[in-house]
């Protein structure tokens, strides 16, 4: 087994005094390399707050975070944004996709802005993969909701990052899209290697991840259900 990253007595407390509450206690974990991993839990139990730090978004009080070999909790705001930039994907509910961009100009977009050399070859297995053929010339507008979620995606993976992080990525999307968004995310993690952690509610997909995760109590740990 190969992990891509561990993590070891990570803690996060919000507020002081009366007010303070620990979202994260001392947790311990590590994310297996090339599998998709379910992190599940209750609402408002930190699962986002968890994928923000992780992504290098967010401080965390202690900790250490290594990922791809590398520790991040450390790094200076400018490292950061390379991790977040070379090492890292990342899938939101919202799909974020620009407007004015075709579905082939978002996949590139991100890599085009750090001044990377397409990848034909690469971008069509992702087309293909991801099941966006014929579509790359529309706008996100013409796209239905699990079509626009498909080229966040493929956006995400492009790069070819350490990670992608996605979260809640089938909240929006009605039963039939958000399998299909989850089921190509899994076969994109199993075709390409790709080691996904992915925040869900939905506990029946979670149950078919490659890995589960709960957080509960502040706690992370693998799920017995």
């Amino acid at each position: 087994m190969e992990v891509c990253m561990e993590v070891e007595h990570l803690s996060k407390t919000y507020g002081s005094g009366h007010t303070e509450r620990k979202v994260l206690e001392d947790c311990s974990f590590f994310i297996e390399q090339g599998k998709l991993t379910a992190l599940v839990g209750k609402s408002g139990c930190g699962k986002t707050t968890l994928l923000q730090i992780l992504g290098g978004l967010l401080p965390a009080d202690q900790g250490v975070i290594v990922v791809d070999g590398e520790e991040i909790q450390n790094k200076t705001d400018d490292e950061l944004s390379d991790y977040r930039a070379q090492k890292t994907g990342f899938v939101f509910q919202d799909c974020e996709l620009l407007p004015d961009y075709t579905a082939q100009e978002n996949i590139c977009f991100v890599s085009d802005l750090q001044g990377r050399l397409r990848n034909p070859e690469w971008l069509e297995q992702l087309v293909e993969s991801l099941n966006l053929k014929g579509l790359e010339n529309r706008f996100p507008q013409e796209l239905s909701g699990g079509e626009q979620q498909r080229v966040a995606i493929a956006r995400a993976l492009y790069h070819q990052p350490a990670i992608v992080f996605a979260d809640e990525p089938t909240g929006n999307l009605d039963t039939r899209s958000a399998d299909e968004v989850f089921w190509l995310l899994k076969d994109c993690a199993n075709r390409f290697y790709q080691t996904i952690l992915m925040v869900t509610h939905d506990l029946g997909l979670a149950k078919q991840a490659d890995h589960v995760l709960l957080i509960e109590d502040g706690k992370v740990f693998p799920y017995e259900g």
